[in-house]
């Protein structure tokens, strides 16, 4: 679980197409969960037990992690971000209720799109934590009614299993490639060969590093400045 702090506000985007996360449709809760977990899970061969050997473990894959949250609805109109859901929604003739906060939610998360046949996928973003996936499940737990039984106040559990497509696990793997022009900003203590031996595998190339940079001097790194280290077969 984590203390979150001041992160401002979670952030949900539902987009159609897994190669472009972030692309699709905001949406922001009125409020912020209190906490989140991330669970991570490892798959194992057991093997086969006989009567005179132990069982034998043997890694086969990691799992995808899962993000587990629970999403306040409040539709008492108490509070001033319950209060401004409200007169959005009567803005365009609707009653603020619970089951219309949820519906909405819902609606983006599992809803079956026409050309995909499919939900979208979620991507979570709360401060520095960013989490792409499909939800998997959501439960509903109501808290307050009125006198005529309508909601008033739910949470919803939600549980999202993360879901990385084979084309943007291919780019962020490239971009970890000595293959591809990177551009690296000097932190204090660097030095041009220490990062071509981060890079390349090989501090030599910093004579190389510094004729592309145009550096007059490469002892002397300023912090903040921008290098670039290009493709490692444009150095040979």
């Amino acid at each position: 679980m984590a203390d979150l702090g001041l992160l401002g506000k979670v952030k949900f985007i539902f987009y159609s197409n897994a190669d472009k996360p972030g692309i699709g449709i905001p949406y922001s809760p009125a409020y912020n969960p209190t906490e989140f977990t991330v669970n991570y899970s490892t798959n194992f061969d057991q093997g086969e037990k006989t009567v005179t050997s132990n069982i034998a473990t043997k890694f086969v894959s990691k799992g995808p992690r899962s993000l587990t949250m629970t999403l306040f609805f409040d539709g008492t109109g108490a509070s001033p971000s319950s209060s401004l859901i409200g007169k959005a929604a009567s803005a365009i003739g609707l009653t603020n209720t619970v089951d219309l906060q949820i519906r909405t939610f819902l609606n983006l998360a599992a809803e079956i799109e026409g050309e995909e046949h499919k939900p979208r996928y979620i991507m979570v973003i709360w401060g520095s934590f960013v989490f792409t996936g499909v939800m998997t499940s959501a439960n509903v737990n109501y808290l307050m009614f009125a006198s005529s039984g309508r909601p008033l106040r739910a949470k919803l559990n939600l549980t999202i299993q993360e879901s990385i497509s084979d084309t943007l696990i291919g780019k962020i793997l490239q971009l970890a490639s000595p293959d591809l022009s990177k551009s690296i900003i000097v932190k204090e203590g660097d030095t041009l060969p220490l990062l071509c031996e981060q890079e390349y595998k090989d501090p030599s190339l910093y004579v190389k590093v510094a004729e592309v940079n145009k550096l007059k001097n490469y002892r002397k790194l300023k912090q903040g400045m921008e290098l670039l280290f290009p493709p490692i077969n444009n150095l040979a």
